[in-house]
């Protein structure tokens, strides 16, 4: 039963939510603490690159680490280190250190995620995994969003609100290390490779990779964004918060419909609305309350296309293959990921803010006519054939996508033995 996973991963979940609360404040107070500091937006985009570039190793590195020394060490180091990473970035206040902490960070998380997931997936049987994954995705956004808030705290061109990340991630080690939790392993399976798993779902594959563009650059330069335009703290807190919290609560319904229709009218849908929500945003003048609205239909819509591009994937493959798959499909997500926020930030240095809609706006179009296109050269899996969509944040370590590959492949069997 789910309450007997619950009481079992309590812990998991409370050193979650201080995990998110210290990794969303710091995404967003790097972001607005930069601009501040006088960076260039092509720099402060190469800043906010390195926490993608450390994420995907920290996703590679983790198991091995692990296997070596044990999960709850391996958790402990590596929050203690993200909690130092933070406070060296107010010591010395300059590029090159910025870029190498924001390396170290996310190593530091996608290690503790990859722990988190390996433990949440080894307590969670086939009829609670499903359950898991959406209680893991609601505490992951409410910590994301309230970590926004938490730039209210002190004024963030002070030092105060890194000593507030610091703190947060410090005391995700808490509970871990309090419990009495039984340590799994970590199973990473035979990869499919990328000829492979495009062949097989080339609208997934893209979207996965052209989606992990945007949503790196929207987490990693909203905040820019949002300074250079004026916004003040308060606004800036909107602007990052309001598409983590709709983006939560669009996740059932898009679920549902895209469980019921082709995934790819559901993603070409999705990505029509952002790119008509970027042009009105890039050449409309609006005041900034009408901004904050439309930046989280924007930024809400973009980030369901990373569950509807893995449900795609995982539509077109094999029950035996879905799991093999995960690693392939967190590394062309963490690929895209690495090209966002730089790539944003030239976009900002070269057209100003119109860039910032420019560049979300070219790069949706790229997914909704990839997956026009192929909706006429392909046809659509059928509807008893689909695998479940899975609610989960907009990110991907091989350990999530494993646990996804499961809960999809358990309830295949339960509709086949129903």
């Amino acid at each position: 039963m789910i309450g007997d996973v619950l009481r079992n991963t309590w812990s998991i979940f409370l050193g979650l939510i201080f995990l998110m609360l210290g990794n969303g404040l710091q995404g967003t107070l790097i972001g607005w603490r930069a601009t501040f500091e006088g960076f260039s937006a092509g720099m402060t985009g190469v800043i906010i690159t390195g926490y993608s570039i450390g994420f995907l190793a920290g996703s590679v590195i983790t198991a091995r680490l692990v296997r070596g020394v044990g999960h709850i060490r391996v958790f402990a180091a590596l929050a203690s280190l993200a909690s130092a990473a933070i406070l060296v970035q107010i010591l010395w206040i300059n590029v090159e250190v910025w870029f190498l902490m924001r390396v170290v960070s996310g190593v530091c998380f996608a290690g503790a995620f990859v722990i988190v997931e390996s433990w949440l997936n080894a307590r969670s049987t086939d009829r609670s995994r499903g359950r898991v994954l959406s209680i893991y995705m609601m505490v992951t956004a409410a910590g994301a969003a309230g970590g926004q808030w938490l730039m209210q705290v002190a004024d963030p061109a002070g030092f105060d609100l890194f000593v507030v990340a610091s703190i947060m991630l410090s005391l995700a080690l808490v509970p871990v290390l309090i419990s009495r939790i039984r340590a799994p392993e970590i199973e990473l399976h035979r990869e499919i490779g990328f000829a492979a798993l495009i062949a097989n779902s080339p609208v997934g594959s893209i979207t996965l990779f052209v989606a992990a563009m945007a949503h790196t650059a929207l987490f990693g330069m909203g905040a820019v964004y949002a300074k250079r335009a004026g916004f003040d703290v308060d606004e800036v807190v909107l602007f990052m918060s309001g598409f983590i919290v709709l983006s939560a609560l669009l996740q059932w319904p898009t679920g549902w419909l895209s469980d019921r229709m082709d995934r790819r009218i559901a993603i070409a849908v999705s990505a029509a609305v952002v790119v008509l929500t970027a042009l009105l945003l890039g050449v409309v003048e609006f005041s900034n309350p009408a901004i904050i609205g439309a930046f989280a239909v924007l930024g809400a819509f973009s980030l369901v296309l990373y569950p509807l591009a893995v449900a795609l994937i995982n539509d077109r493959l094999e029950p035996d293959q879905m799991v093999g798959a995960g690693a392939t499909i967190a590394l062309i997500f963490g690929t895209g990921a690495i090209l966002g926020p730089a790539g944003m930030g030239f976009m900002l240095e070269w057209f100003d803010l119109a860039g910032f809609y420019l560049h979300l706006g070219v790069v949706h179009l790229a997914i909704m006519l990839v997956a026009l296109v192929f909706i006429y050269l392909q046809p659509a899996v059928p509807q008893a054939e689909q695998s479940h969509y899975p609610s989960v944040p907009a990110r991907a370590t091989p350990v999530a996508m494993e646990a996804i590959a499961q809960e999809a492949e358990g309830a295949a069997s339960e509709t086949t033995t129903g």
